[in-house]
């Protein structure tokens, strides 16, 4: 990212002034960068929840009382919701797996499909 990039950033995003730009320490320009970003995807988050809940009520109004759905994530998967499906055992397996053991199941098949040679190469 150039200095005019940051610079932008900080004018036209974070809506500083060139003078608090300019007598910022680079660190905290990106704790301010990275804050801001958290807090807009808060946001985000905020509002996708809102929408989904309104959403879930509309449909469930149609349904009879024992067929509505009462957890919002199997309405409506956002990807905060970070849920794994009952009887996904292959995303259980990789999770459980250490960062050797995936490394090496990852050459293992990038070997397979002929995309990595014996020696680790490509």
């Amino acid at each position: 990212m150039s200095l005019g990039d940051c610079r932008g950033l900080a004018l036209g995003v974070l809506r500083m002034s060139r003078a608090e730009f300019y007598d910022m320490p680079v660190g905290e320009f990106w704790e301010a960068v990275n804050a801001y970003y958290e807090n807009e995807e808060s946001e985000r988050r905020h509002i996708g929840e809102l929408v989904r809940g309104a959403a879930l009520r509309l449909w469930n109004i149609q349904l009879k009382k024992g067929d509505q759905i009462r957890d919002p994530s199997k309405f409506w998967p956002m990807p905060w919701d970070d849920v794994v499906e009952e009887g996904d055992e292959a995303v259980r397996e990789l999770e459980s797996l250490s960062d050797e053991e995936r490394d090496a199941r990852a050459a293992a098949f990038l070997k397979n499909i002929g995309w990595m040679t014996n020696d680790g190469r490509e």
